[in-house]
């Protein structure tokens, strides 16, 4: 059986001496791990369509014995812009693929998901210079897209992690926001790029922190220093 589907890269990994297993979040079939050959001679550049957060099409064999699918057909999405060769969105691209390949993890389709990577992906690609803050407001409004946005009001002074709400009170364990912190949200919620840098840092790393103790897997995000460099 084929599968036809539109397609963003997350992450890829050697398989053996010439392919590459590649984890791509899909239009049609959410999260699916595709084989491709990663030979770049003239007649076979599949490699080079696998890089992070490429925008790409594809028509796969469904395989019913593994949940690896081989590539039969595959092309560059021209309806989201290539990535432009700059260091600042290189940096911001490599991260929030790192992050996504880490949250996402639904092997079934999830249409407004795929559509938001899919629109903030060509806002980047389009941007000349991308925003120091892009990828905070990113991941800020992606906890609208998995259900997990905060719940934080003015009358709220700290923020519980684990339960996803704010609270008056000074939780009984280490999963929270201070009320510094909480101040430092919401200006972030409603203007990251007036930030200083700092503020910056210690405001993604704050998301981090909740997408973790969300979702776990994000204790190490080897991009971020990356990134922070860059933005610094």
């Amino acid at each position: 059986m084929l599968l036809q589907s539109k397609g963003i890269v997350l992450q890829s990994f050697k398989y053996g001496e010439n392919s590459l297993i590649s984890r791509v979040l899909s239009e049609e079939k959410g999260l699916i791990s595709l084989l491709s050959n990663k030979t770049k001679s003239k007649k076979n550049k599949q490699g080079n369509f696998f890089q992070p957060l490429s925008a790409i099409e594809f028509v796969c064999y469904l395989s019913s014995k593994s949940n690896i699918h081989r590539v039969k057909e595959l092309t560059y999405n021209n309806s989201i812009a290539s990535s432009p060769e700059n260091v600042s969105t290189n940096a911001i691209r490599f991260f929030l693929a790192e992050v996504l390949s880490k949250v996402i993890k639904e092997e079934e389709q999830n249409f407004s998901l795929y559509q938001y990577v899919a629109e903030k992906l060509h806002q980047l690609n389009t941007a000349k210079i991308p925003t120091s803050s892009f990828h905070i407001t990113f991941l800020l409004d992606l906890m609208d897209v998995l259900g997990i946005q905060p719940f934080i009001t003015q009358e709220h002074a700290y923020f519980d992690m684990e339960q996803g709400e704010g609270c008056t009170t000074k939780p009984t364990h280490p999963n929270f926001f201070t009320k510094e912190e909480v101040e430092l949200y919401k200006t972030g919620r409603e203007s990251p790029e007036n930030l200083p840098k700092l503020d910056r840092s210690r405001l993604l790393n704050m998301i981090i922190n909740y997408y973790n103790t969300q979702l776990g897997g994000l204790t190490n995000i080897k991009s971020k220093a990356v990134l922070e460099v860059v933005f610094g």
